[in-house]
């Protein structure tokens, strides 16, 4: 989990504001927290999301509690994408689980067993979700987002 997210929110307006001149009513921007273990959710109508996967916070892996592995963005059909894809290998580029299948030097790092066989319960076990939300009118702002998060959070998993 996050542990400042309205930090993050705030922090992401006003360079908004600076740097575009764009300018956000501060609850253009709500956030939502799902805690491993957990269900993946569904995206609200009407919204497009910018979502961080992060290891939960009682975790006794090395690379220890709340660290950031993945964010993304989806937008208002996007459905399959936020709900499903991130926890099977090969469903979509770019997933969390594909990550994880493609880079074995980092399990010991994440906790991970060699003998894993199932990377999307592992991500529901093991990972929370914290979610950004916009409305779909403003989904030409969630890729600078993303942008964003990336740069201030520095996930595990990119590209």
């Amino acid at each position: 989990m996050l542990i400042n997210p309205g930090n993050l929110i705030q922090d992401f307006i006003n360079v908004l504001i600076i740097n575009y001149s764009i300018n956000l009513p501060n609850n253009a921007i709500t956030h939502n927290l799902i805690t491993a273990p957990h269900t993946p959710p569904s995206l609200p109508s009407g919204t497009c999301a910018v979502y961080v996967f992060s290891m939960n916070s009682r975790t006794n892996a090395p690379a220890g509690p709340n660290r950031v592995l993945k964010v993304g963005k989806v937008g208002p059909n996007s459905g399959p994408r936020f709900k499903y894809q991130h926890y099977k290998p090969g469903s979509a580029m770019s997933t969390l689980a594909g990550a994880i299948s493609n880079n074995g030097i980092l399990w010991k790092y994440l906790g991970i067993n060699q003998n894993i066989n199932n990377y999307g319960l592992w991500i529901q076990q093991n990972a929370d979700r914290d979610h950004f939300f916009l409305s779909s009118s403003l989904n030409n702002i969630k890729g600078l987002l993303e942008v964003y998060l990336k740069g201030r959070l520095g996930p595990v998993f990119e590209g």
